[in-house]
């Protein structure tokens, strides 16, 4: 049951590096990640502090999922590793269902540009990482 657990890490760590990338100046796909409303108006304008914030959260998720195969043993609880990764996959899950305007599964802004890649790429990818982190912490 290693395989959820790198995965679900591998993922984050990327998600985590693209994040510090905004974060420090980088503006390549950025405005294709925000959401908008119906008039394209950015509904988010994060600044570099609030997106450091994000890519570290994300790498700890990856510390987290990382953990369950035993590499903090030493160090921390696998109890405490299990119900974090649980966690992490409640946040994820959270993120699938969404703020019912602007992004998850019940949104109701859908014909925008973020909308369309919200429904193709960012909701599956977070209920694959739900998913990847839950059979993770089900060891």
């Amino acid at each position: 049951m290693l395989l959820p657990a790198v995965v679900a890490a591998t993922i984050l760590v990327v998600l985590s590096a693209i994040h510090f990338y905004w974060a420090f100046g980088g503006r390549r796909g950025m405005g294709e990640a925000l959401p908008v409303n119906a008039a394209g108006e950015l509904m988010l304008t994060p600044g570099a502090g609030g997106t450091f914030i994000v890519a570290l959260g994300l790498l700890f998720f990856a510390l987290a999922a990382i953990g369950n195969t035993g590499a903090f043993d030493a160090w921390v609880s696998r109890r405490l590793i299990m119900w974090t990764t649980r966690g992490v996959a409640a946040v994820f899950a959270l993120r699938a269902i969404g703020d019912f305007k602007y992004v998850g599964l019940f949104r109701k802004v859908k014909t925008t540009p973020f909308g369309r890649r919200d429904m193709r790429y960012f909701t599956p990818l977070c209920i694959v990482l739900c998913v990847l982190c839950l059979l993770a912490a089900w060891q």
